[in-house]
């Protein structure tokens, strides 16, 4: 290569759910408001220490808006910060419990366990706390305990560069411990001071040149799938599509210019640059872009070797490509996945030094390896800018230290922003085609084609359409804007993501309560009753198998994994891999396997972890329908322990034993075998089951976190039905 730089551009995402209800006021997730002052002002006000370190910030307009509405004199806060607020003595014994539940949403490792008082309060709770927990645990809190961990769960959320740099901040985190109200009023007051700085700042710095601040969809909607969900056919042929077509172009043009119109309010110019939500593009989406005036968009390199129909290569990907529509055109740039991935996912446990010096390394070596083409290159690095730091040491804040001085002390490196490199180096090459699809796999299938996304895609289009019909009869004009920004709410991608199986939280229910009742507000508001199916949940109780069963087995029910081929054939129930990025929980059950043989049999094994009490702690395996549990009993470094005790259910949460049998063990594992008329199922009988950790009668966790697991019996034809599969 040419003794050009290699280009470089952070593109930082910054985005939340728009969780506020218009109708009420109420705001039930703190998230905007943790992650303002954790995440979104430190990321920008660190690159002052770093002159020729330049990047672009994406900001959506409605998570703008929302912290402008939290930050408002006398605005309705979120309910989190109502009950910090609160003194702990008039504190009812619900709110006690809603603070028991919540206050602990931080990675124990990274944010809680650095206050030796909040890592106290959190076993003082159980690291295991269930609802049959909560009274209990209520009772143990005292007005101090309380006082502190409305103090710590804030404070620990405000990044650490503020708590080392406020004399205040510095002062409490000091302390540690027997806060007061005062103590308290003023962690939550620097919360909103810290919010109000963010907009301001960011217009500062953009007009400095530091950084350049792009835009997305004002609700954060997947923009083709608005414009036409048959699209989603193109990438994925054998997609299964909602009943009703969503075709509205005229919204997915809304979204982007309530985006523009908003951002020229709050910066006094037009955006240049658009991450369309999740990286979302087709031909009909960036001509909307395009018609907007919007210069540049960006999107994953999947979609870029996907629209030239070739393998990838890194001249091809490191350079932007124009495209033009209609009467206009614009510059895409395609995020580098593997280097992007790796500050999201990977170095999160490296030391921040090595993690920083990889990286830089692995931009080199592009660098070297790129041939000459006459036009320096750009690596577009574009990634989620708030939910990473969080897994990381100091919040990311020595790792990113790191990385921008090592960039720039590099003469071969130059941090810039996008239109920066494209002011100075218009795009030669063009696309005459773009792939329809996103940054996850190149598809939409995060957002539409399980049952649960079409559904939403099905309530959202009869609530449009009825919305459509009202309008016609000339109402107020203020309440058909109300109305239709619940619809344009309820298209954002947010929804979807946390239907199906793909991803999972601790609070789904709550996405999922959200996204129905914009719906009902947009009926409310049109003096319509809502459908009744709007009060039932969407997200149905289930757990994905990771893996199916492949066939009989039938291992020995001794405790000890002695034998690999044992559970080969098993179906297998990654319990490691619940919760999201909001939520961590050391659980005791790792992995569940299950199989039958051709008996009638079927066989569980639960792995665990080491966490496991000397006395009093039993698993069940429970079937729910047929109200009978397998109960045995858990003794760690003791000799195996055998036998389990069969319930049936004799009434609300009562059990009559039944029968003792002999086939479970526990040593290293837990093996169990139960024939399948012990619990009442039979060969082909597709049947729901669930497992209970219990200790001294009270139950500490459970699998799955939500809902069941649903399995089939197998039939007589087992074997030669696998072998059609």
């Amino acid at each position: 290569m040419s003794n050009e730089p290699l280009y470089v551009a952070f593109v930082w995402h910054m985005h939340q759910p728009f969780y506020k209800d218009p109708l009420n006021g109420e705001t039930t997730m703190p998230w905007v408001r943790l992650h303002s002052v954790k995440d979104y002002l430190d990321m920008a006000l660190m690159l002052k220490d770093f002159p020729a370190i330049h990047q672009t910030f994406n900001m959506v307009p409605s998570l703008m808006e929302q912290i402008e509405d939290i930050t408002a004199e006398g605005s309705r806060k979120d309910l989190p910060f109502e009950l910090s607020l609160k003194p702990a003595k008039e504190l009812t014994d619900k709110e006690k419990a809603f603070i028991l539940r919540n206050f602990f949403m931080a990675n124990w490792d990274m944010m809680v366990k650095p206050f030796p008082r909040y890592y106290d309060l959190l076993a003082k709770r159980g690291m295991h706390f269930t609802q049959e927990g909560v009274s209990s645990a209520v009772s143990r809190f005292n007005n101090q305990d309380y006082t502190d961990l409305q103090v710590l769960f804030n404070l620990s959320w405000i990044d650490p560069s503020f708590r080392n740099k406020d004399d205040e901040l510095r002062s409490l985190s000091k302390k540690g411990r027997y806060f007061t109200e005062k103590d308290k009023q003023a962690v939550l007051d620097k919360q909103l001071e810290i919010m109000r700085s963010i907009i301001p700042s960011y217009k500062k710095l953009q007009e400095e040149g530091t950084i350049e601040v792009a835009v997305s969809p004002f609700y954060h909607p997947i923009l083709p799938l608005l414009c036409d969900t048959d699209i989603a056919r193109v990438s994925l042929p054998g997609i299964t599509l909602p009943k009703t077509t969503f075709r509205h172009p005229e919204d997915a043009k809304k979204q982007i210019d309530a985006a523009v119109k908003f951002y020229e309010e709050r910066f006094g110019r037009p955006p240049r640059g658009m991450w369309p939500s999740e990286g979302s593009v087709s031909d009909q989406a960036v001509e909307l872009m395009i018609e907007s005036g919007l210069k540049w968009a960006a999107t994953d390199e999947e979609i870029l070797f996907r629209s030239l129909q070739r393998q990838k290569t890194p001249e091809a990907l490191y350079r932007p490509y124009m495209v033009e529509k209609g009467q206009g055109r614009m510059a895409l740039i395609f995020r580098d996945r593997g280097l992007s991935d790796a500050i999201g996912f990977v170095y999160q446990s490296w030391p921040a030094e090595a993690a920083a010096a990889d990286f830089v390394c692995r931009l080199r070596s592009i660098r070297e390896k790129l041939p000459d083409s006459g036009r320096p290159y750009l690596v577009p690095i574009i990634l989620d800018g708030e939910n990473a730091w969080e897994f990381y040491r100091n919040d990311g804040i020595d790792f990113l230290t790191c990385l921008y001085k090592n960039i720039q002390n590099d003469q071969s490196l130059k941090a810039v922003t996008v239109s920066e490199y494209l002011d100075q180096f218009t795009p030669q090459d063009k696309l005459d085609r773009i792939h329809p699809g996103s940054w996850i796999n190149g598809n939409f299938c995060i957002w539409i084609g399980h049952e649960e996304k079409n559904k939403a895609w099905e309530y959202l289009s009869e609530a449009r359409d009825m919305l459509k019909d009202f309008e016609k009869t000339q109402p107020d004009p203020a309440t058909l804007q109300k109305a239709w920004k619940e619809i344009y709410i309820a298209e954002g991608s947010d929804w979807n993501w946390w239907y199906g199986d793909d991803n999972s939280s601790a609070n789904d229910d709550e996405f999922d309560r959200l996204f129905r009742m914009h719906l009902s507000n947009a009926y409310n508001l049109s003096g319509k009753k809502p459908p009744e199916y709007l009060m039932v949940p969407i997200r149905s109780k289930k757990t994905k198998i990771a893996r199916e069963p492949a066939g009989y087995i039938r291992p020995d029910i001794d405790g000890r994994d002695s034998n690999y081929f044992e559970w080969i054939n098993a179906g297998l129930i990654d319990v490691s891999k619940r919760g999201g990025t909001m939520h961590q929980s050391e659980t005791i059950l790792k992995r569940m396997y299950f199989g039958f043989n051709n008996e009638g049999t079927l066989y569980v094994r639960f792995d665990l972890s080491q966490n496991i009490a000397e006395d009093g702690m039993a698993l069940s395996v429970i079937f729910p329908e047929k109200g009978v549990k397998l109960t045995t009993p858990l003794i760690k470094d003791k000799k195996p322990t055998n036998g389990y005790v069969i319930y049936k259910s004799s009434g609300e949460n009562l059990w009559t034993e039944v029968k003792r049998c002999e086939d479970s063990a526990f040593e290293k594992i837990l093996e169990i075998a139960v024939k399948f008329s012990d619990f009442g199922g039979a060969k082909g009988e597709t049947v729901k089951m669930l497992a209970s950790v219990e200790q001294s009668g009270a139950e500490i966790e459970r699998c799955p976190e939500f809902g069941f697991i649903q399995i089939t019996l197998p039939s007589d034809n087992y074997e030669s039905e696998l072998w059609n599969v």
